[in-house]
């Protein structure tokens, strides 16, 4: 069978990661948004107007338009079609570098963060740096749970072809 044929659509990996970070955003903003407003109520950010239930309509393309930058990023670093002899690990930090590039000029441009806090800084780079560990904790169980499987799979193909063998031979 041609390896070609077992390939996912780049476009279709690109749309499954663009809902999966634009649906991880807005929760993760909701949340953040839903906290700093009941434990700080003097926060600025365009992110998080006081005052004002929800997102806008404005922040809600920003997040969309960091989405689908994020998925590009992805995309490059995760698909079959791309950079297939990388380590997984250095695809995991080149995703984490791009990430924090590029929130911090979508942070700069629309102000989701004021410029001279650092204390919001630093708390966007801790939050960021758990997401990305529990993720890659999860995505490791994932590949070593699944690896186990087809281990188990292979075992039971050698041995039912091996059976198959030793019965052809005492014919």
């Amino acid at each position: 069978m041609d390896r070609d044929e077992n390939k996912t659509p780049l476009i279709t990996e690109f749309l499954y990661l663009f809902a999966a970070m634009f649906t991880m955003m807005v929760l993760a903003i909701s949340i953040a948004g839903m906290l700093l407003a009941r434990y700080d109520s003097e926060v600025r950010s365009t992110l998080f107007a006081p005052g004002r239930v929800g997102l806008s309509y404005s922040t809600l393309m920003q997040i969309t338009a960091f989405a689908f930058i994020m998925a590009i990023f992805a995309t490059l670093l995760f698909s079959e079609h791309f950079l297939i002899k990388m380590r997984f690990l250095f695809r995991i930090f080149l995703l984490f570098l791009a990430t924090l590039i590029t929130f911090s000029i979508f942070a700069i441009i629309f102000g989701w963060f004021p410029i001279d806090q650092p204390l919001a800084w630093f708390g966007f780079i801790l939050c960021t740096l758990f997401c990305f560990s529990v993720s890659i904790i999860m995505t490791l169980i994932k590949y070593r749970l699944e690896g186990k499987k087809y281990d188990r799979l292979l075992m039971n193909y050698k041995a039912r072809h091996n059976s198959h063998q030793s019965l052809k031979e005492n014919d």
